[in-house]
C-alpha cells in the first residue's frame, strides 16, 4: 500500500459509514437499504483490519486540509486505536445482521438504518482522533445518533430512560467542554501527542493534574462507573435488541478507552491520584454490577449490569498502573466487548422464542439447545471461569493486583474475585431459569427464525475463538501495552522528529494587485 494510501486509511473507518449514513437517508425499497446498512458495515471492518494491520509498528496519521499536527485536525491510529476500530466494526456488522433479520416497519421508516451508521462513524471518530477537543465533537456525534436511536419508538419506557441517558450524557459533555478549556488555557494545545510533550516538560502539577480528574469523572460518566452509571441498566433494555447489543457491547468502552487513551498516552508524569481514584470506583463499581444482576429478573436488565462489572474490572486493571496489569486490561477487554455482544444477541433470541422480557420461562433447552450452550459458555466467560478467554484475561488481572502491593490493590483484588463468584450465581440462575426443566404446556413456543439466531451461534463462536487464541490476543495486548508505556512511539508518529515551527500569521500583503491591463 502507498503513502497516499496508507495516510488516507485512518479516515476510511469514519467516512465510510458517515457518507453511506448519509446515502440511507434517500427514499429506497427495504432491501436496498438493507443492502446498504451491511455493505457500509462490512467495508468499515474491511477498513478498520486493515488499519490493525498497518499500524504493527507505526502510528498512521491522517492530516486534514494538509495542515500538519498540532495546528491542524488529525487523525492518528496507532495499535490501540485500531485495536478497538476493529472491536466496533465486528459488532456493528452483527448489529445491522438483526436489525435486517428483525424487520421494524415503524423505526426503520423514521431512519434507523441511517441513525446507526451515524453512531458507528461516531464510534469510529473517538478512537482515531488525534486531539481533546474533536473526542468532544466524536462523543457528541455518536450520542446524538444514539438519543435518537434510544427514543425511536417513543414508548414510555424509550421517553422515561431516555430522558435520563440524555440528561448524564448532556451534563457530562458540558463538563468535557470545560475540561478542554481549562486544558488549552494551562497547555495552549488539545492535541494529544503536543499535550503529552507539554506535560512532560511541565512536570508533576497541580492544575494538571486537577484538569486530568475532571476528565476521568467525565470519562466515568461515559463509561458508567459508579455512581455515574445509575443510567445504564434502565436504558439498555428499552431500546431494541440490535441496537441495545451495540450499545452494551461498544458505548461503555469509548469512555474505557477514553480513560487509557488519556491516562497513558497524555497525562502519565502524576498518576497517583487518578489510579487511586480509578482503583476505588473499579472496586466498587465491580461489586455493584455483580449485586446489580442478581436482584433482577429480566434478560437485558440483567446483562446490562454484568456490563457495568465489566467497566468496574477494566478501571481495577487501570488504575494498577502496571504494564501487566494494562495487558490483562486490553485482553479483558476485547473479551468484555465480545462476550456482552454474543450475551445481549442471545437474549434477543430467548426472549422472541419466549414472549417475554423475564427469565423465568423454563424448559427452553428442548426447542433451543445450541442456545442454552451458547449462553453457558457466555456465562462461564463473563464470570473468568476456565477454559474461557474471561479466565485468561481476569487471572493475569487478578494476579496484578496482587503484586500491586497496596491496601488498595489487595481490597480491589478481593473485590473482584467476590464479583466473579456473584456474577457466575447469577448468570447460572438465568441459565437454569430459562433453559433447565420441564416447559409448561400451557405457555406457546415462538419460532425463530434461522436468521434471527445465526447472530447469537457466530457471536459465541467468536466468544469460543477468543478462548483457543488466547495466545495471540495476549501477544497483541502485550504489544499494545508496551506502546503505551512510552508515549514517544505516539508522540513521533503524530508530530514527527522535526522542531515544531508555528507558521507565518497571514500579513496581507501577499495579495497582489491586479496589474492594469493594456
Amino acid at each position: 500500500m502507498n503513502g497516499v494510501l496508507l495516510s488516507a486509511l485512518p479516515l476510511a473507518p469514519i467516512l465510510t459509514p458517515l457518507g453511506l449514513g448519509l446515502l440511507l437517508l434517500l427514499p429506497m425499497r427495504r432491501g436496498w437499504r438493507v443492502s446498504l446498512a451491511l455493505a457500509s458495515a462490512l467495508l468499515t471492518l474491511v477498513f478498520a483490519l486493515l488499519l490493525m494491520n498497518a499500524t504493527l509498528g507505526s502510528v498512521l496519521v491522517s492530516e486534514l486540509g494538509g495542515w500538519k499536527a498540532p495546528f491542524g485536525i488529525v487523525m492518528a491510529a496507532d495499535r490501540l486505536g485500531s485495536f478497538m476500530s476493529t472491536l466496533a466494526a465486528v459488532c456493528g456488522v452483527f448489529t445491522v445482521w438483526l436489525m435486517a433479520a428483525q424487520p421494524d416497519p415503524v423505526r426503520e421508516r423514521h431512519h434507523s438504518f441511517a441513525l446507526t451508521s451515524f453512531l458507528f462513524a461516531g464510534v469510529q471518530l473517538s478512537f482515531l482522533t488525534g486531539d481533546l477537543f474533536n473526542l468532544f465533537v466524536a462523543f457528541e456525534v455518536m450520542l446524538v445518533a444514539s438519543y435518537a436511536l434510544t427514543v425511536l419508538g417513543s414508548t414510555r419506557e424509550q421517553l422515561r430512560e431516555g430522558f435520563r441517558y440524555i440528561v448524564m450524557n448532556l451534563s457530562a459533555s458540558a463538563l468535557l467542554v470545560v475540561a478542554c478549556g481549562l486544558t488549552y488555557g494551562t497547555l495552549g494545545t488539545l492535541n494529544f501527542a503536543h499535550l503529552a510533550q507539554r506535560s512532560a516538560a511541565l512536570g508533576p502539577n497541580t492544575t494538571v493534574t486537577a484538569v486530568g480528574v475532571l476528565l476521568l469523572i467525565v470519562f466515568a460518566a461515559k463509561g458508567a462507573l459508579f455512581p455515574l452509571g445509575f443510567w445504564l441498566p434502565g436504558t439498555y433494555p428499552a431500546v431494541p435488541p440490535a441496537t441495545g447489543a451495540f450499545f452494551a457491547a461498544v458505548l461503555t468502552k469509548v469512555g474505557l478507552y477514553a480513560l487509557i487513551r488519556v491516562f497513558t498516552t497524555v497525562f502519565n508524569q502524576d498518576p497517583e491520584l487518578p489510579n487511586t481514584l480509578l482503583l476505588m470506583l473499579g472496586a466498587v463499581t465491580m461489586l455493584y454490577g455483580a449485586l446489580g444482576a442478581v436482584s433482577q429478573r429480566e434478560w437485558r436488565r440483567i446483562l446490562s449490569f454484568t456490563v457495568v462489572g465489566s467497566v468496574g474490572y477494566l478501571a481495577f486493571g487501570l488504575g494498577l498502573n502496571s504494564p501487566d496489569a494494562l495487558r490483562a486490561s486490553l485482553a479483558y477487554l476485547a473479551v468484555s466487548v465480545v462476550v456482552t455482544l454474543a450475551m445481549f444477541l442471545i437474549a434477543a433470541v430467548a426472549e422472541r422464542a419466549s414472549g417475554t422480557r423475564l427469565v423465568r420461562a423454563r424448559g427452553f433447552i428442548e426447542f433451543l439447545p445450541l442456545l442454552a450452550a451458547c449462553f453457558l459458555l457466555c456465562a462461564l466467560t463473563v464470570a473468568g471461569l476456565p477454559p474461557s478467554a474471561g479466565f485468561v484475561a481476569k487471572f493475569d488481572l487478578v494476579r496484578a493486583g496482587l503484586e500491586g502491593g497496596t491496601t488498595l490493590a489487595y481490597v480491589a483484588t478481593a473485590s473482584a474475585l467476590l464479583s466473579s463468584l456473584i456474577t457466575l450465581y447469577a448468570l447460572l440462575r438465568v441459565w437454569s431459569g430459562f433453559f433447565w426443566g420441564r416447559h409448561p404446556v400451557s405457555e406457546p413456543v415462538r419460532r425463530v427464525r434461522w436468521p434471527e439466531r445465526l447472530p447469537a451461534y457466530l457471536a459465541s463462536a467468536l466468544v469460543a475463538a477468543l478462548a483457543l487464541f488466547a495466545g495471540p490476543l495476549l501477544g497483541y495486548a502485550r504489544g499494545t501495552a508496551d506502546e503505551l508505556g512510552s508515549n514517544g512511539h505516539y508522540i513521533l508518529g503524530v508530530l514527527g522528529d522535526q522542531p515544531l515551527n508555528l507558521p507565518d500569521r497571514p500579513k496581507g500583503d501577499e495579495v497582489q494587485e491586479p496589474e492594469d491591463g493594456p
